[in-house]
Formats: C-alpha cells, structure tokens, sequence
C-alpha cells in the first residue's frame, strides 16, 4: 500500500482514483462500509482505491482540549486499512494553514485546476459517510462536495451509516464501549475484538517464578479498559496463542506506579519473548484485579482463571 501527504502525487498515478474518506479512528464497521465499498467499485472499473486521512484529529490542532482520546495510533490505523487492500492512502497532514483553506480551495488543491486535462491519475469519484466536512470550520458538507463534483469531474456517494441496538457506529460509542468495560458491544462495533498491541519489554520475571511467564507490554491507547483479569488471544509472528491477561498494577507482588498489560500465554514452549511485537485481543473479562494475601494464594488464583480463560475462549470459537 502506497502512503502520500500531498494530492499533487495522487495526480500523478496512472490510473482513475476512487477515494474513501474519512478520518477512521478505530476502523469500524461503519468506516469499512465506505472502505469496503470504494475498493469494491474501483475492482470493477479499473481505478486504484485510496483513503483520504489527516495524519492527527483536526481538534489536536484546532481545539487540543476538545480533542477526542483516539481508539488508535497513526500506525495502527494504517495498519488496518492496509487489511483491507486498499491501493493507498493520501494521509494529508493536517495544520491551522489547511484548516482555514474554504471548501472549494480544498477541492482545487485536491483535484488541480479545472478543466485542465490531466495526463495521469484523476479523481473520478468520493465516497463518504454523510457526517464527513472539510473546508474552513466545517462548511464542506457531502452535498457541497458533489456540487464541486460537476465541476472537476467526480462523483459523489455517501454511505449510509451502520447501526449496532438501534443507534448509529460511532468512534465516540466504542471509546465509551470500552472504558466502561463493554467489550461485547465494542467488538460489535469494531467488528474484531479490541486489542492492545507493542513491544514485549522486559519484567521484573515474577511471572515466570510463579509458573506463569509473561510478556509484559505499555499500553500505547488513549483508550484502555477497566483494570482486571481479561481471557484472551495473542498474535506472535502470525499465530494466535489463547491467553490469560491480567491489566493492571499488580498489587500482590509489588505495585506498579502504572497499569501494565501482562499476557501469559496458554500453549506457548517458546523462549522469552522480549522485543517481539504482539497484539493482545480482549475476549472477556474474568475478574477485577485484587490483592491477594500471600503469593499461593495468588498462584490457586491464576489457576481459576486459566480454566475460566479457557472456557471463555472456547465459547469465542464456537460462535464464530
């Protein structure tokens, strides 16, 4: 997948674009609606299939403090609109200058001067969700967009919304989804399990003294569950492991000053995992994270929840 931050290499492509846009934190179900649907009509006539993106959340730069906690990374969101299959994304870096540009200045710079006949890649047609604006505060609706579309020759479709119980897919629900510890709804939503992901860094190696190491990782999210103890899956080097998460300060055995994500993993004879990258899928939670009297009390403990662990994970299988 191609990535570019000014429309002038866009232009440059040998091909017709279709393009998807939308800032897609969290990649959910209704932002793979318009994803899914652009790269299916650019299949069949031909075009490439792109994302227009900001690199940041307007509000960062407009309003910091109204600025939402986002559900993903840059990478992350990459990441996931790479699965895709799209051609390519034109990840346009957002700053004060761009955001006082008026919506039909933000359609030339995107498309070129009208009329000119452009030798290479044009933009043929914009697929959004009807909430998406650009332009000087927000006044680039869907609608104006397709009014510009007649000019500089693209097409406009808006997509309708997805709905989960009856209310429209929203990055806002799924952030609340998980912060609250509703992780049904937030899979449903996402259409995948939330996860976490990083480097595997390393531990004081309490875990493997009690008979369960684990691979230790900071939480990058702005978003992050409740604390307490998790059933999950754990991607390593494109396999998924069932696992047992505990996300928390681990107050038996010495608090940490911040919420760490420990992941043992169930089936797992390897060596130690430091510096590897993984991704943690949350599939339901066991327990809330308490202290424990005494290490072995601790350590019977685990052992409930590998069990329980189990047993949520096999649940999680037979349903799909």
């Amino acid at each position: 997948m191609l990535l570019l931050n000014q429309p002038e290499m866009l232009r440059e492509l040998n091909s017709p674009i279709m393009l998807a846009a939308g800032f897609f934190d969290g990649v959910h179900i209704g932002h793979q609606r318009v994803l899914k649907e652009t790269i299916a009509r650019a299949r069949e006539t031909g075009a490439q299939a792109w994302a227009l993106t900001f690199n940041r959340h307007p509000l960062a730069v407009l309003a910091p403090s109204k600025a939402p906690p986002l559900l993903m990374t840059r990478e992350e969101r990459l990441e996931h609109l790479e699965s895709l299959g799209l051609d390519g994304v034109l990840m346009l870096t957002f700053t004060r200058k761009l955001a006082l540009q008026s919506p039909e200045h933000f359609v030339r710079w995107l498309c070129g001067e009208p009329g000119r006949e452009l030798p290479k890649g044009k933009l043929s047609e914009v697929r959004c969700g009807a909430n998406w604006r650009f332009g000087s505060r927000a006044a680039g609706t869907p609608e104006l967009l397709a009014k510009y579309g007649e000019i500089y020759g693209f097409r406009v479709v808006i997509v309708p919304y997805a709905f989960y119980q009856d209310e429209e897919v929203s990055s806002t629900r799924i952030r609340f989804a998980i912060q609250v510890g509703d992780l049904k709804d937030a899979h449903a939503m996402l259409g995948r399990p939330y996860s976490m992901r990083g480097e595997v860094m390393r531990g004081r190696g309490l875990g493997a003294s009690l008979g369960f190491a684990t691979a230790n990782i900071q939480p990058q999210s702005d978003i992050l569950p409740p604390l307490g103890v998790y059933a999950t899956r754990t991607l390593l080097n494109g396999h998924y492991y069932e696992s047992l998460s505990n996300f928390g300060v681990c107050p038996t055995v010495g608090a940490n000053r911040d919420p760490i994500l420990e992941t043992h993993l169930l089936d797992y004879s390897g060596g130690a995992l430091y510096n590897e990258h993984i991704a943690i899928d949350f599939m339901g939670k066991i327990r809330e994270e308490r202290r424990f009297v005494s290490t072995e009390e601790l350590v019977l403990q685990i052992a409930k929840d590998v069990h329980e662990a189990r047993k949520i994970l096999s649940q999680a299988e037979s349903r799909v």
